[in-house]
Protein backbone atom coordinates (compact mmCIF):
# COMPACT_ATOMS: atom_id res chain seq x y z
CA UNK A 1 0.00 0.00 0.00
CA UNK A 2 2.89 2.26 0.89
CA UNK A 3 4.38 1.47 -2.87
CA UNK A 4 1.20 1.74 -4.02
CA UNK A 5 0.26 5.45 -2.79
CA UNK A 6 3.86 6.50 -3.20
CA UNK A 7 3.76 5.72 -7.20
CA UNK A 8 0.24 7.41 -7.59
CA UNK A 9 0.88 10.67 -7.71
CA UNK A 10 3.80 9.85 -10.99
CA UNK A 11 1.28 9.97 -13.52
CA UNK A 12 3.67 11.66 -16.28
CA UNK A 13 5.82 8.68 -16.36
CA UNK A 14 4.46 7.00 -19.48
CA UNK A 15 5.37 2.67 -19.86
CA UNK A 16 4.51 2.34 -23.34
CA UNK A 17 1.58 1.34 -25.72
CA UNK A 18 -0.90 -0.99 -24.90
CA UNK A 19 -4.64 -2.02 -26.32
CA UNK A 20 -6.13 0.43 -24.18
CA UNK A 21 -3.32 3.16 -24.78
CA UNK A 22 -0.69 4.25 -23.37
CA UNK A 23 0.07 2.68 -20.41
CA UNK A 24 1.54 5.00 -17.42
CA UNK A 25 3.56 4.48 -14.09
CA UNK A 26 0.18 4.65 -11.97
CA UNK A 27 -1.89 2.97 -13.67
CA UNK A 28 0.40 -0.50 -13.46
CA UNK A 29 0.67 -0.06 -9.92
CA UNK A 30 -2.76 -0.26 -9.59
CA UNK A 31 -3.51 -2.93 -11.34
CA UNK A 32 -0.83 -4.67 -10.75
CA UNK A 33 -1.69 -4.18 -7.03
CA UNK A 34 -5.55 -5.29 -7.72
CA UNK A 35 -4.19 -8.30 -9.01
CA UNK A 36 -2.02 -9.44 -5.90
CA UNK A 37 -4.85 -8.78 -4.08
CA UNK A 38 -7.38 -10.52 -5.70
CA UNK A 39 -5.50 -13.85 -5.69
CA UNK A 40 -4.43 -13.98 -2.40
CA UNK A 41 -7.83 -13.46 -1.21
CA UNK A 42 -10.90 -15.88 -1.39
CA UNK A 43 -13.89 -14.11 -2.60
CA UNK A 44 -15.76 -14.38 1.10
CA UNK A 45 -12.88 -11.90 2.09
CA UNK A 46 -14.94 -9.50 -0.41
CA UNK A 47 -18.29 -10.41 0.87
CA UNK A 48 -18.40 -7.50 3.29
CA UNK A 49 -17.48 -4.73 0.88
CA UNK A 50 -19.83 -6.17 -1.82
CA UNK A 51 -22.61 -6.12 0.72
CA UNK A 52 -22.32 -2.44 1.57
CA UNK A 53 -21.68 -1.52 -2.11
CA UNK A 54 -23.45 -3.97 -3.76
CA UNK A 55 -25.88 -1.35 -5.57
CA UNK A 56 -23.14 0.96 -6.64
CA UNK A 57 -21.07 -2.16 -8.04
CA UNK A 58 -24.51 -3.51 -10.26
CA UNK A 59 -25.23 -0.05 -11.05
CA UNK A 60 -21.10 0.04 -12.20
CA UNK A 61 -21.75 -3.06 -14.50
CA UNK A 62 -24.44 -1.69 -15.94
CA UNK A 63 -23.39 1.22 -16.86
CA UNK A 64 -19.76 -0.54 -17.95
CA UNK A 65 -21.72 -3.64 -20.12
CA UNK A 66 -24.56 -0.96 -21.82
CA UNK A 67 -21.20 1.14 -22.63
CA UNK A 68 -19.39 -1.63 -24.09
CA UNK A 69 -22.39 -2.84 -26.08
CA UNK A 70 -23.72 0.25 -27.43
CA UNK A 71 -20.22 0.76 -28.68
CA UNK A 72 -19.99 -2.65 -30.21
CA UNK A 73 -23.28 -1.38 -31.99
CA UNK A 74 -22.04 1.91 -33.55
CA UNK A 75 -18.74 -0.03 -34.67
CA UNK A 76 -16.05 0.76 -32.09
CA UNK A 77 -13.81 -1.88 -29.88
CA UNK A 78 -14.85 -0.94 -26.09
CA UNK A 79 -11.82 0.18 -24.78
CA UNK A 80 -13.08 2.76 -22.65
CA UNK A 81 -15.41 0.32 -20.97
CA UNK A 82 -12.88 -2.33 -20.59
CA UNK A 83 -10.61 0.26 -18.93
CA UNK A 84 -13.58 1.42 -16.45
CA UNK A 85 -13.98 -2.18 -15.49
CA UNK A 86 -10.73 -2.92 -14.97
CA UNK A 87 -10.74 0.07 -12.42
CA UNK A 88 -13.90 -1.41 -10.85
CA UNK A 89 -11.75 -4.30 -9.78
CA UNK A 90 -9.16 -2.19 -8.64
CA UNK A 91 -12.10 -0.77 -6.48
CA UNK A 92 -13.04 -3.66 -4.86
CA UNK A 93 -9.87 -4.78 -3.94
CA UNK A 94 -8.51 -1.43 -2.34
CA UNK A 95 -12.07 -1.37 -0.30
CA UNK A 96 -11.46 -4.96 0.75
CA UNK A 97 -7.83 -3.64 2.12
CA UNK A 98 -9.05 -0.73 3.63
CA UNK A 99 -11.77 -2.90 5.47
CA UNK A 100 -9.62 -5.67 6.41
CA UNK A 101 -6.98 -2.91 7.93
CA UNK A 102 -9.77 -0.91 9.73
CA UNK A 103 -11.12 -4.31 11.14
CA UNK A 104 -7.72 -5.61 12.38
CA UNK A 105 -7.64 -8.50 9.95
CA UNK A 106 -4.59 -7.30 8.51
CA UNK A 107 -3.57 -5.42 11.84
CA UNK A 108 -0.70 -3.50 10.51
CA UNK A 109 -1.60 -2.14 7.87
CA UNK A 110 -3.60 1.11 9.76
CA UNK A 111 -0.56 1.60 11.11
CA UNK A 112 1.50 1.32 8.33
CA UNK A 113 -0.96 4.07 6.31
CA UNK A 114 -0.02 6.64 8.54
CA UNK A 115 3.23 6.88 6.48
CA UNK A 116 1.27 7.29 3.43
CA UNK A 117 1.28 10.80 3.34
CA UNK A 118 5.21 11.58 4.25
CA UNK A 119 5.48 9.14 1.24
CA UNK A 120 3.34 10.88 -1.35
CA UNK A 121 4.64 13.87 -0.31
CA UNK A 122 8.24 12.82 -0.90
CA UNK A 123 7.39 11.19 -4.30
CA UNK A 124 5.81 14.50 -5.68
CA UNK A 125 8.87 16.67 -4.42
CA UNK A 126 11.75 14.03 -5.85
CA UNK A 127 9.29 13.49 -8.67
CA UNK A 128 8.73 16.75 -9.74
CA UNK A 129 12.55 18.33 -8.83
CA UNK A 130 13.64 15.35 -11.52
CA UNK A 131 11.14 16.71 -14.04
CA UNK A 132 11.80 19.83 -13.78
CA UNK A 133 15.92 19.12 -13.68
CA UNK A 134 15.08 17.17 -16.99
CA UNK A 135 13.29 20.08 -18.54
CA UNK A 136 15.57 22.96 -17.48
CA UNK A 137 12.53 24.67 -15.49
CA UNK A 138 13.57 27.00 -12.80
CA UNK A 139 10.29 27.43 -10.50
CA UNK A 140 11.69 30.06 -8.45
CA UNK A 141 11.51 32.11 -11.39
CA UNK A 142 8.48 31.26 -12.79
CA UNK A 143 6.97 31.74 -9.32
CA UNK A 144 8.94 35.49 -9.30
CA UNK A 145 7.07 36.10 -12.75
CA UNK A 146 3.71 34.82 -11.87
CA UNK A 147 3.50 36.62 -8.80
CA UNK A 148 4.70 40.14 -10.69
CA UNK A 149 2.16 39.31 -13.44
CA UNK A 150 -0.79 37.97 -10.79
CA UNK A 151 -1.26 35.20 -13.73
CA UNK A 152 -1.80 31.77 -12.83
CA UNK A 153 -1.85 30.62 -16.64
CA UNK A 154 1.76 31.45 -16.84
CA UNK A 155 2.45 29.22 -13.56
CA UNK A 156 0.49 26.14 -15.15
CA UNK A 157 2.57 26.20 -18.49
CA UNK A 158 5.83 26.90 -17.69
CA UNK A 159 5.95 24.32 -14.85
CA UNK A 160 3.13 21.85 -15.34
CA UNK A 161 2.91 21.46 -19.07
CA UNK A 162 6.80 22.01 -19.39
CA UNK A 163 8.00 19.42 -16.42
CA UNK A 164 5.83 16.88 -17.81
CA UNK A 165 7.01 16.37 -21.55
CA UNK A 166 9.43 13.95 -22.49
CA UNK A 167 8.36 10.49 -20.35
CA UNK A 168 6.58 8.74 -22.60
CA UNK A 169 3.47 11.00 -23.31
CA UNK A 170 2.46 12.95 -26.25
CA UNK A 171 1.69 16.42 -26.30
CA UNK A 172 -1.80 16.02 -26.33
CA UNK A 173 -1.80 13.87 -22.66
CA UNK A 174 0.68 16.57 -21.44
CA UNK A 175 -1.47 19.51 -22.11
CA UNK A 176 -4.39 17.24 -19.77
CA UNK A 177 -4.25 19.28 -17.22
CA UNK A 178 -2.35 15.95 -15.48
CA UNK A 179 -1.98 18.44 -12.18
CA UNK A 180 -5.63 17.99 -11.07
CA UNK A 181 -4.79 13.96 -10.56
CA UNK A 182 -1.21 14.13 -9.30
CA UNK A 183 -2.09 16.65 -6.30
CA UNK A 184 -5.89 14.41 -6.32
CA UNK A 185 -3.78 12.18 -4.93
CA UNK A 186 -1.62 13.52 -2.99
CA UNK A 187 -4.81 15.06 -1.08
CA UNK A 188 -6.18 11.73 -1.05
CA UNK A 189 -3.06 10.43 0.96
CA UNK A 190 -2.98 13.08 3.64
CA UNK A 191 -6.99 11.90 4.30
CA UNK A 192 -5.81 8.82 4.46
CA UNK A 193 -3.05 9.03 6.80
CA UNK A 194 -4.96 11.54 8.98
CA UNK A 195 -7.29 8.63 9.35
CA UNK A 196 -4.80 6.40 10.43
CA UNK A 197 -3.44 8.51 12.54
CA UNK A 198 -6.16 8.76 14.76
CA UNK A 199 -7.93 5.30 14.40
CA UNK A 200 -7.22 2.14 16.47
CA UNK A 201 -5.44 1.42 19.29
CA UNK A 202 -2.09 1.66 18.58
CA UNK A 203 0.46 4.38 19.91
CA UNK A 204 1.67 6.89 17.30
CA UNK A 205 5.22 7.30 17.62
CA UNK A 206 7.21 10.13 18.06
CA UNK A 207 8.77 9.72 13.96
CA UNK A 208 4.97 9.17 13.07
CA UNK A 209 4.15 12.60 14.48
CA UNK A 210 6.94 14.59 12.99
CA UNK A 211 6.80 13.00 9.66
CA UNK A 212 2.76 14.08 9.51
CA UNK A 213 3.12 16.63 10.65
CA UNK A 214 5.70 17.79 8.22
CA UNK A 215 3.97 15.89 5.27
CA UNK A 216 0.93 17.85 5.80
CA UNK A 217 2.66 21.51 5.77
CA UNK A 218 4.28 20.29 2.71
CA UNK A 219 1.47 18.80 1.07
CA UNK A 220 -0.96 22.46 1.73
CA UNK A 221 1.95 23.85 -0.20
CA UNK A 222 1.68 21.64 -2.65
CA UNK A 223 -1.97 21.62 -3.40
CA UNK A 224 -1.73 25.86 -2.54
CA UNK A 225 0.63 26.15 -6.19
CA UNK A 226 -1.25 23.48 -7.98
CA UNK A 227 -3.56 26.17 -8.82
CA UNK A 228 -5.90 23.10 -9.52
CA UNK A 229 -9.42 24.47 -8.97
CA UNK A 230 -11.38 21.40 -8.99
CA UNK A 231 -8.42 19.43 -6.19
CA UNK A 232 -8.60 22.82 -4.29
CA UNK A 233 -12.81 23.21 -3.83
CA UNK A 234 -12.73 19.25 -2.50
CA UNK A 235 -9.31 20.16 -0.10
CA UNK A 236 -11.71 22.92 1.67
CA UNK A 237 -14.42 20.35 2.21
CA UNK A 238 -11.67 18.61 4.88
CA UNK A 239 -11.66 21.58 7.15
CA UNK A 240 -15.41 22.60 6.79
CA UNK A 241 -16.57 19.07 7.87
CA UNK A 242 -14.60 19.26 10.73
CA UNK A 243 -15.89 22.80 11.67
CA UNK A 244 -19.41 21.93 10.65
CA UNK A 245 -18.77 18.79 13.60
CA UNK A 246 -17.78 20.33 16.17
CA UNK A 247 -20.00 23.36 16.15
CA UNK A 248 -22.94 20.73 16.34
CA UNK A 249 -21.39 18.62 19.09
CA UNK A 250 -21.07 22.10 20.77
CA UNK A 251 -17.63 24.05 20.72
CA UNK A 252 -14.95 24.12 18.47
CA UNK A 253 -11.33 22.38 19.95
CA UNK A 254 -8.16 24.36 21.14
CA UNK A 255 -6.66 22.35 18.04
CA UNK A 256 -9.02 23.84 15.47
CA UNK A 257 -8.45 27.41 17.52
CA UNK A 258 -5.29 26.83 16.52
CA UNK A 259 -5.81 25.68 13.33
CA UNK A 260 -8.18 28.63 12.43
CA UNK A 261 -5.59 31.72 13.96
CA UNK A 262 -2.76 29.23 11.86
CA UNK A 263 -4.98 29.39 8.63
CA UNK A 264 -5.26 33.34 9.00
CA UNK A 265 -1.86 33.68 9.40
CA UNK A 266 -1.15 32.13 6.60
CA UNK A 267 -3.96 33.72 4.38
CA UNK A 268 -2.34 36.85 5.47
CA UNK A 269 1.13 35.67 4.23
CA UNK A 270 0.12 34.58 0.72
CA UNK A 271 -1.99 38.06 0.81
CA UNK A 272 1.54 39.68 1.33
CA UNK A 273 3.74 37.50 -0.80
CA UNK A 274 1.21 37.95 -3.99
CA UNK A 275 0.31 34.32 -4.45
CA UNK A 276 -3.19 35.04 -2.66
CA UNK A 277 -3.28 37.57 -5.80
CA UNK A 278 -2.87 34.73 -7.89
CA UNK A 279 -4.48 31.88 -6.31
CA UNK A 280 -7.76 34.66 -6.80
CA UNK A 281 -6.95 34.97 -10.06
CA UNK A 282 -7.16 31.60 -10.60
CA UNK A 283 -11.24 31.45 -9.20
CA UNK A 284 -12.30 35.29 -10.42
CA UNK A 285 -10.42 36.71 -13.32
CA UNK A 286 -8.90 33.56 -15.31
CA UNK A 287 -11.60 32.86 -17.46
CA UNK A 288 -10.27 30.94 -19.93
CA UNK A 289 -11.01 27.30 -18.07
CA UNK A 290 -14.62 28.53 -17.39
CA UNK A 291 -15.41 29.87 -20.47
CA UNK A 292 -14.30 26.38 -22.70
CA UNK A 293 -16.78 24.77 -20.68
CA UNK A 294 -19.20 26.51 -21.28
CA UNK A 295 -18.72 25.98 -25.12
CA UNK A 296 -18.40 22.68 -24.11
CA UNK A 297 -21.60 22.26 -22.47
CA UNK A 298 -23.33 24.17 -25.33
CA UNK A 299 -22.17 21.51 -27.99
CA UNK A 300 -22.88 18.74 -25.58
CA UNK A 301 -26.50 19.99 -25.08
CA UNK A 302 -26.36 20.67 -29.17
CA UNK A 303 -25.68 16.75 -29.68
CA UNK A 304 -27.75 15.36 -27.24
CA UNK A 305 -31.07 15.25 -29.36
CA UNK A 306 -28.83 12.95 -32.04
CA UNK A 307 -26.88 11.28 -29.60
CA UNK A 308 -29.66 10.80 -26.76
CA UNK A 309 -30.81 6.81 -27.85
CA UNK A 310 -27.77 5.12 -29.35
CA UNK A 311 -24.78 7.36 -28.08
CA UNK A 312 -21.72 7.69 -30.48
CA UNK A 313 -20.46 10.69 -29.65
CA UNK A 314 -16.64 10.78 -29.36
CA UNK A 315 -16.14 12.96 -25.90
CA UNK A 316 -12.37 12.81 -25.85
CA UNK A 317 -12.54 15.48 -28.46
CA UNK A 318 -15.21 17.36 -26.85
CA UNK A 319 -16.14 16.58 -23.64
CA UNK A 320 -19.01 18.19 -21.05
CA UNK A 321 -16.96 17.67 -18.49
CA UNK A 322 -20.12 16.07 -16.84
CA UNK A 323 -20.38 12.31 -16.00
CA UNK A 324 -23.67 11.74 -16.68
CA UNK A 325 -24.05 14.25 -19.72
CA UNK A 326 -20.68 12.90 -21.37
CA UNK A 327 -22.08 9.08 -20.58
CA UNK A 328 -25.34 10.04 -22.57
CA UNK A 329 -23.30 10.99 -25.71
CA UNK A 330 -21.20 7.89 -25.58
CA UNK A 331 -23.54 5.91 -24.68
CA UNK A 332 -27.46 6.97 -25.50
CA UNK A 333 -29.98 6.72 -22.17
CA UNK A 334 -28.59 3.62 -21.54
CA UNK A 335 -25.37 4.52 -19.98
CA UNK A 336 -26.85 7.53 -19.01
CA UNK A 337 -29.41 6.04 -16.17
CA UNK A 338 -26.48 4.05 -14.21
CA UNK A 339 -24.17 6.64 -14.12
CA UNK A 340 -27.27 8.48 -12.63
CA UNK A 341 -27.59 6.12 -10.33
CA UNK A 342 -23.50 6.40 -9.44
CA UNK A 343 -24.21 9.53 -8.64
CA UNK A 344 -27.07 9.59 -6.48
CA UNK A 345 -25.76 6.99 -4.93
CA UNK A 346 -21.91 8.65 -3.98
CA UNK A 347 -24.41 12.16 -2.79
CA UNK A 348 -25.78 9.45 -0.73
CA UNK A 349 -23.00 8.22 1.11
CA UNK A 350 -21.62 11.93 1.52
CA UNK A 351 -24.97 12.84 3.25
CA UNK A 352 -25.68 10.24 5.67
CA UNK A 353 -21.88 10.62 6.49
CA UNK A 354 -22.18 14.31 7.14
CA UNK A 355 -25.38 14.26 9.27
CA UNK A 356 -23.93 11.61 11.30
CA UNK A 357 -20.61 12.99 11.45
CA UNK A 358 -21.44 14.50 15.09
CA UNK A 359 -22.07 11.13 16.54
CA UNK A 360 -19.36 9.26 15.03
CA UNK A 361 -15.98 9.73 16.26
CA UNK A 362 -12.97 12.23 14.66
CA UNK A 363 -11.42 10.14 12.02
CA UNK A 364 -14.38 9.51 10.48
CA UNK A 365 -14.25 13.50 9.38
CA UNK A 366 -10.96 12.35 6.70
CA UNK A 367 -13.15 9.80 5.72
CA UNK A 368 -16.51 11.55 4.78
CA UNK A 369 -13.95 13.84 2.95
CA UNK A 370 -12.60 11.79 0.47
CA UNK A 371 -15.58 11.36 -1.17
CA UNK A 372 -15.48 15.29 -2.26
CA UNK A 373 -12.79 14.21 -4.57
CA UNK A 374 -15.03 12.06 -6.91
CA UNK A 375 -18.15 14.25 -6.40
CA UNK A 376 -16.00 17.47 -7.61
CA UNK A 377 -14.55 15.71 -10.41
CA UNK A 378 -17.33 13.81 -11.54
CA UNK A 379 -18.57 17.41 -12.58
CA UNK A 380 -15.26 18.76 -14.23
CA UNK A 381 -12.98 15.43 -14.86
CA UNK A 382 -12.51 15.66 -19.17
CA UNK A 383 -14.15 12.92 -21.06
CA UNK A 384 -17.21 12.50 -18.58
CA UNK A 385 -15.52 9.45 -16.95
CA UNK A 386 -14.25 8.50 -13.09
CA UNK A 387 -10.45 8.48 -13.37
CA UNK A 388 -8.66 6.17 -11.37
CA UNK A 389 -7.72 8.43 -8.26
CA UNK A 390 -10.79 9.10 -7.54
CA UNK A 391 -11.73 5.44 -7.67
CA UNK A 392 -8.80 4.58 -5.27
CA UNK A 393 -11.47 7.68 -2.80
CA UNK A 394 -14.47 5.63 -3.51
CA UNK A 395 -12.44 2.43 -2.20
CA UNK A 396 -11.40 4.13 1.20
CA UNK A 397 -14.64 5.75 2.07
CA UNK A 398 -16.37 2.42 1.20
CA UNK A 399 -13.80 0.33 3.11
CA UNK A 400 -14.00 2.20 6.44
CA UNK A 401 -18.03 2.79 5.85
CA UNK A 402 -17.78 -1.24 5.85
CA UNK A 403 -16.21 -1.32 8.85
CA UNK A 404 -18.44 0.41 10.35
CA UNK A 405 -21.60 -0.61 9.53
CA UNK A 406 -19.90 -4.18 10.22
CA UNK A 407 -19.29 -2.43 13.92
CA UNK A 408 -22.87 -1.31 14.12
CA UNK A 409 -24.16 -4.82 13.16
CA UNK A 410 -22.32 -6.60 15.89
CA UNK A 411 -22.98 -4.47 18.64
CA UNK A 412 -26.67 -4.83 17.66
CA UNK A 413 -26.74 -8.49 17.40
CA UNK A 414 -24.65 -8.93 20.69
CA UNK A 415 -27.99 -8.83 23.52
CA UNK A 416 -29.32 -11.11 20.97
CA UNK A 417 -26.97 -13.73 21.07
CA UNK A 418 -26.67 -13.15 24.81
CA UNK A 419 -30.37 -13.50 25.79
CA UNK A 420 -30.49 -16.61 23.55
CA UNK A 421 -27.61 -18.25 25.57
CA UNK A 422 -29.06 -17.67 28.84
Amino acid sequence: MIVLFALLPLQWFGLGSTPLGTGRLHQVALVGFAAVVLSCYRLRAHAPVLRTAALFVVMSLYWLLAWAAVDLYNGRLPRGSVQELIYLAVFVALSTCFFRGASAEEPRLATALRWVAPVACASVVIGFSVAMLVNGVNPAAVLGRTIASADPELFQKEVFKTSFAGFGLDEEMVKGNLRHEIFGSLLLSMMISTWAMRFGPSVTTRAQHVAYRMAMITGVVLLTLSLSRSVLIAALVWPALALSRSVRRGGLTSGQVAGLAGTIVAAAGLAFSGVGLVIWNRFTTDTTGYDARAENYFAAFEALPDHWLTGGFETGGVSSHNFVVDSMLRGGIFTALPALAMLVIVVALFVRLVISLPQQPEWLVPVAAALALPLVRMGTSGGGLIPPIEWVALAFAMGIVTHVRTQVAGRETAPVLTEARR
